[in-house]
């Protein structure tokens, strides 16, 4: 007993030194999508002859002028996300990661968006634990849609 208990133990050891031995993962390109036609609201669609979608990405913009984008990241307005019973949307996209959609953010989450954009390039796959998510972020999340297959898929 006490043989097998030392075998099992060597093996968790030998287990943890190859983990921590393992290079850190670079950083894979990604893209954070922007949702501007995104509306207030059905009654109050436009404000000045702007969406509210098109304040948001004004916000993110100077914040990135603030702090500028990581390396290999880029930001892209998009027309629909097709979020829109819970505007305003923003989707994180990056190879070989989940793609994530949050709803329901305003103009002054800009900060917490490009956060997130931190925590999801950081992540080995787009799972962001809660505890990385931005207050203003959590329980926004809308759509988590998995990573595209390596290679393709036969019948």
């Amino acid at each position: 007993m006490a043989r097998q208990a030392t075998s099992e133990a060597r093996k968790v050891s030998a287990r943890a030194k190859a983990k921590s031995r393992r290079p850190a993962p670079v950083r894979q390109p990604a893209t954070l999508y922007v949702c501007r036609s995104c509306v207030w609201s059905e009654a109050q669609r436009e404000i000045d002859d702007r969406r509210q979608g098109d304040f948001l990405l004004e916000a993110i913009k100077q914040e990135i002028e603030r702090v500028p984008l990581p390396q290999n990241t880029g930001l892209r307005a998009v027309h629909c996300l097709n979020g829109c019973k819970s505007p305003c949307n923003v989707a994180f996209r990056s190879p070989g990661k989940h793609g994530l959609r949050f709803s329901r953010l305003t103009p002054e989450n800009a900060g917490e968006v490009l956060s997130f954009l931190g925590a999801y390039l950081d992540s080995e796959v787009g799972d962001v634990p809660e505890t990385a998510v931005p207050e203003g972020m959590r329980g926004k999340l809308t759509v988590r849609t998995p990573p595209p297959p390596i290679r393709p898929v036969r019948s």
